[in-house]
């Protein structure tokens, strides 16, 4: 029986002779209301147990009373015992009549039994007989479809349980018991959850922290290596430029070949270092930026577009620079701007074998000064393309195994747009060439004061 049943029960049947009368059954409401409201108050099982327990014992005057639940797979087990005076008791003493409690787990269906010495009782239950059982009562705890377990009590002396309101309150006392521990077996699940998480939480911030600081110490570690190498590396090549001009006295033309090598070698491997140095900067937080006012045409593209025009032509390649606007101010980092240009029309270059480089310098519909690098070289593939900007890579056919390079140009690129606040994009076709656009707020008084 639910508890409205009850209530309704008590609102509308009649007394009759024999049966208990109106005060009584609202005491018994009242009962059922104060034990309802006492074992809901709790979210910890352990607590909800026991409350639950002690009342299943006085309602129905049993001399002890079990709680079993089901556990994580599936199988019943013992969660508390207790007796008349409240004592609990473990392991050992757990001997109850298992046939009835089975029997009420796997049908849903209460179980009331008063006078069970008589013959056909002992006679099909040996536990009942060995513990001289006489009243027995047992109600499964179910939520929804879920069930919960049972809860039983017992007692070795005849108990007049045959009375509807006696069983129906253990039932609605059942009923609410199913709630109550339901709820604290969700809040303690969640409260497990929840400790899971703030534990992994930690974990994990632990390790952020850890790779962190290993990140800073290795870019730290390659920021000194590259100014160890660097500097020794310049000593080199001024000590090599002077050999070089005594050598061209007397020595022949094929020697002096090797020095061009030995200046190329070199200024290698120090862009190299200084990419790996810009790098480390950004990464650690070092780089000093300095935004300023600058014009993109006059300030980078002009002269750089004309330095690279002696490379452009040891390739046979035509390069062409294109201005069709004559507001190119911006506000930005002139360091961060030149090293952008110089990455992008570096591989322009680099990755084209005939035909031409342009840079192109406009203003979109939306007033933005749009620079255009576009080269007719031996383009990217798709898949390549969302990768372009990560650093250390390169396109596996073409850009690792046909070209030098450490693939840090482009993720540095990336990194200055960023820091100063612009965008870029890219388009390409293998074996047809590569666009990349830079995008720049126009310099505004208001904006940068």
């Amino acid at each position: 029986m639910t508890f409205a049943d009850f209530k309704e029960s008590v609102v509308r049947r009649p007394n009759t002779y024999g049966q208990p009368n109106i005060h009584e059954k609202t005491k018994k409401l009242e009962l059922i209301l104060n034990i309802g409201n006492r074992i809901n108050r709790s979210l910890v099982v352990d607590d909800v147990l026991k409350l639950v327990l002690t009342n299943a014992i006085k309602i129905s005057n049993a001399e002890r009373g079990f709680i079993i639940l089901k556990d994580k797979n599936g199988d019943l087990n013992f969660r508390l015992y207790m007796d008349s005076f409240g004592q609990e008791i473990q392991g050992s003493n757990f001997n109850i009549c298992t046939s009835i409690v089975e029997e009420v787990y796997y049908t849903n269906q209460s179980r009331f039994i008063e006078f069970a010495q008589s013959d056909y009782l002992s006679f099909h239950s040996k536990s009942i007989h060995d513990l001289e059982l006489q009243t027995v009562l047992c109600s499964p705890l179910v939520a929804g479809t879920n069930k919960i377990g049972v809860i039983y009590v017992d007692s070795r002396s005849i108990c007049k349980i045959n009375i509807k309101e006696i069983t129906d309150t253990f039932e609605i006392l059942a009923n609410q018991a199913t709630i109550a521990i339901n709820n604290a077996q969700l809040y303690e699940q969640q409260q497990s959850s929840i400790s899971t998480l703030q534990s992994i939480n930690t974990e994990l911030v632990q390790a952020k922290e850890e790779a962190e600081k290993s990140t800073k110490l290795k870019l730290e570690f390659l920021a000194q290596m590259s100014h160890e190498i660097r500097s020794p590396l310049n000593v080199v090549l001024n000590f090599i430029s002077l050999i070089e001009e005594e050598a061209r006295k007397v020595m022949d033309e094929e020697y002096l070949e090797y020095f061009s090598s030995i200046e190329n070698a070199s200024n290698r491997i120090i862009r190299t270092i200084g990419l790996i140095l810009n790098m480390s900067e950004l990464q650690v937080g070092t780089f000093e930026y300095h935004p300023q006012k600058l014009s993109i045409y006059n300030d980078a593209l002009k002269d750089m577009v004309n330095g690279y025009k002696s490379l452009a032509n040891s390739k046979n390649l035509e390069i062409e620079l294109i201005n069709e606007t004559d507001e190119s101010e911006i506000w930005a980092d002139k360091y961060c701007i030149q090293q952008i240009f110089q990455n992008l029309i570096d591989n322009a270059i680099k990755y084209t074998k005939e035909g031409k480089v342009t840079v192109k310098l406009y203003e979109n519909e939306n007033e933005k000064l749009i620079v255009e690098v576009k080269d007719t070289g031996i383009g990217m593939t798709q898949d390549y393309l969302s990768k372009i900007f990560d650093p250390f890579t390169q396109e596996e056919q073409g850009y690792s195994r046909k070209f030098e390079g450490n693939g840090l140009g482009m993720a540095l690129v990336k990194k200055y747009i960023e820091l100063n606040k612009s965008a870029i994009s890219v388009e390409s076709k293998k074996g047809e060439g590569t666009v990349f656009r830079t995008i720049f707020s126009k310099y505004n008084q208001e904006q940068n004061d």
